[in-house]
């Protein structure tokens, strides 16, 4: 196991380091979810609400691998990829509408092929006309 710094804290039973980088007075936070390690500041000098927010950091984190969400990126594909699972989904429990599967091919074919490596917040009018 990998020696920890001094000022490293564990909380949640070791799943959450919290600790300062060099020339920071920030505090961050580190875990790993799904087997993706998440980094982030907490924005915090203090190191009680340092702990906090590292902790409701992790749980939101870990709220959205149990709900299927994504947890690190917001790229097109992986929204994208999500869609299709929920529409095949409704589609096999026959409650979804026969349309969906044009969707799902649509989507394959010609969105996540354009759109794909592309951030949802990024895709504008401009690129939708393209």
């Amino acid at each position: 196991m990998r020696q920890l710094r001094d000022d490293t804290h564990l909380i949640l039973d070791g799943e959450v380091r919290v600790y300062r980088r060099e020339r920071s007075k920030r505090w961050q936070a580190s875990f790993s979810v799904d087997g993706h390690t998440i980094r982030v500041s907490t924005g915090k000098r203090d190191l009680t609400e340092a702990k906090e927010c590292a902790r409701d950091t992790y749980l939101e984190y870990k709220f959205r691998h149990k709900n299927d969400l994504p947890i690190v990126t917001k790229k097109f594909s992986d929204v994208a990829r999500l869609a299709i699972v929920d529409m095949r989904k409704q589609v096999d429990a026959g409650l979804g509408k026969k349309v969906y599967r044009d969707y799902i091919v649509c989507i394959e074919r010609y969105l996540i092929p354009f759109f794909g490596a592309q951030y949802v917040t990024s895709i504008n009018y401009e690129k939708i006309q393209q």
